[in-house]
């Protein structure tokens, strides 16, 4: 009882309970590690399989044993809800594409919200209810905004930034596509079918793709594969 009571005296805010929920839920199975939800030590961790956890975290679970209420009980660990958001930290930060590809894609729907609103059909006869732009965007800088915020930190500015230079130069690329095939349609338009041809052609031949970026070393060449080139000089005549 008094080991219980110990994990209960440390406590999380609801948006790092909101922050470690979207963290385990996409990148800790439940038979390595599961949050306890309810009755004693809400949002405390039970650790089922320490070194597939380590292996997720990147460092030892040492730190924050250390740093945090704990105790063993039927051969597995289990942590305060401060130790959970330690190892959630550890976790994110150790695998941040994920949580940062979650984050993009419900910023996506939530901007879609802030703009029109929305609309939940109801169920078993309830009446269906809908929400303003303005409710939407209040909701997004009370409850939401501080989660992806916190996420984002815990993911670490280097990958937050190689994350976002990534979806942008993807975005780019799409917007350039769909620009050069509008200017490919208008030189078939204008009766220039041949130019046209050649830099469909030539976009698709030399499109940048993962295996041409690296920079793959080549054998040097034998003296007898060495291409001759030819250079014409001009004949000195002489006297």
């Amino acid at each position: 009882m008094a080991n219980w009571q110990r994990l209960e005296e440390e406590g999380i805010d609801e948006v790092e309970e909101f922050a470690c929920d979207v963290v385990y839920e996409r990148l800790v199975p439940d038979d390595v590690a599961e949050v306890f939800t309810g009755g004693r030590a809400r949002n405390g961790l039970e650790v089922k399989d320490i070194p597939a956890l380590e292996l997720l975290m990147g460092r030892p679970i040492f730190d924050a044993k250390e740093r945090n209420a704990w105790f063993e009980l039927n051969g597995a660990l289990n942590l305060s809800s401060t130790g959970g958001l330690d190892v959630a930290a550890a976790v994110c930060q150790e695998n941040p594409d994920p949580i940062l590809e979650y984050i993009m894609a419900e910023e996506a729907k939530i901007r879609h919200y802030c703009k029109h609103g929305r609309k939940d059909e109801g169920r078993r006869g309830q009446e269906d209810r809908s929400t303003s732009p303005e409710w939407e965007y209040h909701y997004y800088l009370k409850y939401i905004k501080p989660v992806h915020e916190l996420l984002r930190q815990w993911c670490g500015y280097r990958a937050v930034t190689a994350h976002e230079r990534l979806v942008a130069a993807e975005a780019e690329t799409r917007r350039l596509d769909v620009l050069i095939a509008q200017a490919i349609d208008a030189l078939r338009d204008s009766h220039k079918s041949m130019l046209a041809d050649h830099l469909e052609e030539e976009h698709e031949r030399e499109r940048i793709v993962p295996h041409r970026v690296r920079p793959v070393p080549d054998r040097p060449l034998e003296p007898s594969e060495i291409p001759v080139i030819r250079v014409p000089t001009r004949r000195q005549w002489g006297w």
